[in-house]
C-alpha cells in the first residue's frame, strides 16, 4: 500500500502544471517585453508572439551558462497539448566538436596560470551554420542564414561577457493548424545532455586527459571550466499564456 501512494504521489508531480508566462502580442519591439528570470541558470527571457510567429529572447552572462548552451548545444521544445514533450524541437547551436589539440593546448594553460580571458565572440567563431527542426520522426538540418527558412535564429554579444539569443518560431512548424490549432502551448529550453565519460580502459582508471583534481579541466573557446557543472543540463519549462489584445 506505501509503495503504491509513494507510486501515486510521483505520478502527480511529474503531472504537475508548469508555470504560465504570458506572451503579448505585436509588440513592436521585443526590448518592451518584461524579462522573467531564471534564478538556477542565471538566464533571462523575453516572449512576444502575433498571428504566424512566436519571438523567444533570450540573454545571460553567466559564463557556466552560455559555456554549456555554446558546447553542449540548446535545444528549444515545443510542446501544444502544454506539457513536457520533446517530439517538436529547434536545436541550435549544435554542440560544439573542439579540436583535440586545442583541448590539450587549453588544458596546458590552465595548468600554467595562462588562460585567456573569456570573449563570448570566440565562441561565435566556432558556431555551427545549421540548426536541425525535428517534428516528431522527422528531423532536417536547415541553413541558419537562409532567407528561404521559417525559423529565423540569431546569437550575438553586445560585450565579450554577454550572450544573446533571438529565435523566431513559426505556429506552423508546432501545429499544422497554426496557433489556431493550438489550445495550449508550452515550451522548454535545454542544453545537450552530456554523458559521464567512463573510466573503463583507462590506465589506473585515473582522470581523462586534460582533467585535474576537483573537476575542473581546460578545453574550448573562453579558458577553463569546471567539468561537473558543465554536465549538468539546463531545463527551464513553462506554458505560454497567448494574450491576443493588441498592444496601444
Amino acid at each position: 500500500m506505501k509503495s503504491y501512494l509513494i507510486f501515486i504521489l510521483i505520478l502527480f508531480v511529474g503531472c504537475s502544471s508548469l508555470p504560465i508566462i504570458e506572451s503579448r502580442y505585436n509588440e513592436n519591439d521585443i526590448e518592451s517585453s518584461v524579462y522573467h528570470y531564471d534564478i538556477e541558470n542565471n538566464l533571462a527571457y523575453k516572449i512576444k508572439h502575433d498571428n504566424e510567429y512566436i519571438y523567444l529572447h533570450l540573454k545571460t552572462d553567466d559564463k557556466t551558462t552560455i559555456r554549456k548552451i555554446m558546447m553542449n548545444g540548446l535545444y528549444i521544445y515545443m510542446d501544444p497539448q502544454g506539457g513536457r514533450s520533446k517530439e517538436v524541437y529547434f536545436n541550435y547551436p549544435l554542440s560544439l566538436r573542439v579540436n583535440p589539440q586545442e583541448m590539450k593546448k587549453r588544458a596546458f594553460n590552465q595548468g600554467t596560470g595562462m588562460n585567456d580571458e573569456f570573449d563570448m565572440n570566440r565562441f561565435l567563431d566556432h558556431v555551427s551554420m545549421e540548426a536541425i527542426y525535428s517534428n516528431h520522426d522527422l528531423a532536417e538540418k536547415m541553413p541558419v542564414y537562409s532567407s528561404k527558412t521559417d525559423f529565423k535564429v540569431e546569437l550575438s554579444a553586445p560585450t565579450p561577457s554577454i550572450f544573446v539569443y533571438d529565435l523566431r518560431i513559426p505556429f506552423s512548424k508546432i501545429h499544422e493548424n497554426g496557433q489556431k490549432g493550438i489550445s495550449k502551448l508550452s515550451l522548454g529550453i535545454m542544453t545537450g545532455k552530456v554523458e559521464r565519460p567512463s573510466m573503463e580502459g583507462r590506465p589506473g582508471g585515473g582522470m581523462p586527459s586534460g582533467s585535474r583534481p576537483g573537476g575542473g579541466m581546460g578545453g574550448g573557446p573562453g579558458g577553463g571550466f569546471d567539468r561537473e557543472e558543465m554536465m549538468e543540463q539546463m531545463s527551464i519549462w513553462f506554458q505560454l499564456a497567448l494574450n491576443n489584445t493588441v498592444n496601444e
